[in-house]
């Protein structure tokens, strides 16, 4: 079984404000990593609007205060790489498993 939990603990930003993705911890009973989630796997939108979020607030990743449909956005395709990184990179399995992140 897949069993982990994560934080995102930033934004990772080009120089002009660009989002390039997110910095997260991500840990189960027996391992804790720092990974580098790139933004390509969240939608234009959703990237589109965190962009605008850093330009004029640091809260930008403060989830809970974001609206739903902008925390699905980044949940969603999070969880789904997550599930894939976290069978890779902790218990070396490559194969295809079915998402335990709804």
């Amino acid at each position: 079984m897949n069993d982990y939990a994560y934080q995102i603990s930033g934004a990772i930003e080009s120089p002009t404000g660009k989002l390039n993705g997110f910095r997260v911890v991500v840990c189960d009973l027996l391992h804790i990593e720092m990974v580098d989630i790139p933004a390509r796997i969240i939608d234009r939108e959703t990237v589109a609007f965190l962009e605008f979020r850093l330009k004029i607030t640091k809260d930008a990743l403060d989830i809970q205060r974001l609206p739903y449909k902008i925390q699905r956005g980044i949940r969603e395709p999070l969880g789904l790489f997550l599930d894939q990184w976290v069978l890779k990179n902790f218990y070396g399995h490559t194969s295809k498993p079915k998402s335990i992140n709804p």
